[in-house]
C-alpha cells in the first residue's frame, strides 16, 4: 500500500474544469490547430498588402568591334517604374475574404477542443472509477487481512480446517491479484490523462457534484447558437461570397500606371514622361473560378444544414445514455445499502461459525463484483452529464 501511495505521490489533483482549460493551452492537437490559425493570419494580412512595383533600365546604341565595345552616339537611356492598380474593389473583396476564413478557422479550433474535451471527458472519468475501485480494493483487502488472522489463530487452535484455511488464503492471493491490475489499470488511465494535457503528473479530483435535472430542447437551442462548428461555416460562407465578389469583378480591367525617363542619344535633352498599360479581360475572366466557388458555397450552405441536424441527433443521443446511465446508478444506488448490509451480516456470521467458508468467499465475490459495477455506473451517469455539458457549449464553466 505504501508503495501505491508512493506511485502516485507526485501527481498533481486536477479538477474536470481546471483540466479543460489547461487542455486549451498545453495539448499536442491545440498546439498544433494554433499553427492553422497562425497561417491564416498570415493569408489576411498578404491579402492587404498592395501588390509591388516595377522598375526597369534600358539602354541600347552600343556597337561591338574588334576586341571593343563603344557608343555609337545614337543611343537610348531610360529608366520606368510602373505600378499596377487593381480595379473594381478586388483588393477589399481579397481581404474581407480572407478575414472571414481566418475567424473560420479560429472557431474550427474551438470546435477541435470541444471535440477534444469529449474525449478527455471520458479518460477523466473512467480514471475516476478506476481509482474508487482501487480504493475499494485496498480496503477490502486490509478488511480481509483482518478476518484471515483471526482465522489463522482458529485453525491453530482447532477450530478451523486446514483447507477452509487455504481457501482463505487463495482468496487473498486472488483478492491481490484484482489489486494489482487495478493499480495497473489506473497507471494506464493516468497516462492518457498526462497525454492529454501536454505532458506533466496528473490525478483527477473526485467530483462530489450531484448532476442536475436537463431538459433536451433546451440543450439543442443553446448548443446550435453556441457551437463552433456552425460558426466556422458561417464565417466560410461569408469568406467565398467575397471571393465570388472578386471573382465576378475580374471583368473589370486593371491597369498599370507607370513614369519614365528617357534620354536620346547626344543632340538630345533628355525628357520625363508617363504611360499606362490596360489588360483586356476578353478571353479569362475567371469563368472556371467563379463556378467552382458557387459550387462550394452550394456545398457549404448544404454542410451547415448537416452539421445542425448532427448536433440533434448527437444530443439526443447523448440525453438518452445520460437518462438511462441515471437510471441504472439510482438502480444500483438502492441496492447498495442492502448489499452493505448483506457483507456485514455474513462477515459476522461468519466469524462466529454460523455460514461456511465457501458461502463466506462467494458473498465477498459476489460484493466485489457489484462494487465494480456500481461504480462503473456512477461515474458513468456522472460522465454522460458532463459529456451533454460540453455538447450543449458549457465545456469550461464550473
Amino acid at each position: 500500500m505504501l508503495l501505491l501511495l508512493l506511485g502516485f505521490a507526485f501527481s498533481e489533483e486536477i479538477r474536470w474544469a481546471q483540466a479543460l482549460k489547461l487542455l486549451r493551452e498545453k495539448s499536442y492537437d491545440s498546439i498544433i490547430y494554433l499553427y492553422e490559425v497562425k497561417k491564416s493570419e498570415g493569408a489576411y494580412i498578404q491579402s492587404k498588402l498592395f501588390q509591388n512595383p516595377t522598375l526597369s533600365v534600358n539602354y541600347t546604341g552600343l556597337n561591338f568591334g574588334k576586341n571593343i565595345i563603344y557608343d555609337t552616339g545614337n543611343t537610348l537611356f531610360s529608366i520606368r517604374v510602373d505600378q499596377p492598380i487593381e480595379l473594381g474593389n478586388k483588393r477589399n473583396y481579397r481581404k474581407l475574404s480572407a478575414l472571414h476564413q481566418l475567424k473560420a478557422t479560429e472557431y474550427q479550433r474551438e470546435d477541435l477542443l470541444r471535440n477534444l474535451g469529449l474525449g478527455f471527458t471520458s479518460v477523466y472519468f473512467q480514471a475516476l472509477s478506476d481509482n474508487a475501485y482501487l480504493e475499494y480494493l485496498q480496503q477490502d483487502l486490509a478488511d480481509f487481512r483482518k478476518i484471515l488472522k483471526i482465522q489463522e489463530e482458529k485453525q491453530k487452535l482447532g477450530f478451523l480446517s486446514l483447507i477452509d484455511f487455504m481457501k482463505l488464503q487463495l482468496y487473498e492471493s486472488d483478492l491481490e491479484n484484482t489489486l494489482t491490475q487495478a493499480r495497473a489499470t489506473y497507471k494506464k488511465d493516468l497516462k492518457e490523462l498526462s497525454f492529454y494535457l501536454g505532458g506533466g503528473e496528473y490525478e483527477p479530483a473526485k467530483v462530489e457534484e450531484k448532476p442536475k435535472d436537463v431538459k433536451l430542447e433546451e440543450l439543442i437551442e443553446k448548443a446550435i447558437q453556441k457551437r463552433e462548428s456552425i460558426k466556422a461555416l458561417q464565417e466560410q460562407i461569408r469568406s467565398v461570397d467575397y471571393q465570388i465578389r472578386l471573382l465576378k469583378a475580374y471583368r473589370i480591367p486593371d491597369i498599370s500606371v507607370g513614369v519614365e525617363y528617357d534620354a536620346f542619344g547626344v543632340k538630345y535633352k533628355p525628357g520625363v514622361g508617363f504611360g499606362f498599360s490596360l489588360n483586356l479581360p476578353i478571353f479569362d475572366i475567371k469563368q472556371g473560378d467563379l463556378l467552382t466557388a458557387l459550387a462550394t458555397k452550394q456545398q457549404l450552405l448544404m454542410t451547415l444544414k448537416k452539421e445542425e441536424a448532427s448536433i440533434r441527433k448527437d444530443i439526443s443521443i447523448a440525453f438518452e445514455d445520460y437518462e438511462s446511465s441515471k437510471r441504472v446508478y439510482y438502480s444500483y444506488l438502492e441496492k447498495k445499502n442492502l448489499m452493505d448490509d448483506l457483507l456485514e451480516r455474513v462477515k459476522k456470521a461468519y466469524l462466529l461459525g454460523g455460514i461456511s467458508t465457501l458461502d463466506f468467499l462467494d458473498t465477498l465475490r459476489t460484493y466485489r463484483a457489484f462494487m465494480y459495477a456500481f461504480l462503473q455506473a456512477r461515474y458513468q451517469y456522472i460522465q454522460n452529464y458532463y459529456r451533454l455539458k460540453i455538447l450543449a457549449g458549457e465545456s469550461y464553466e464550473d
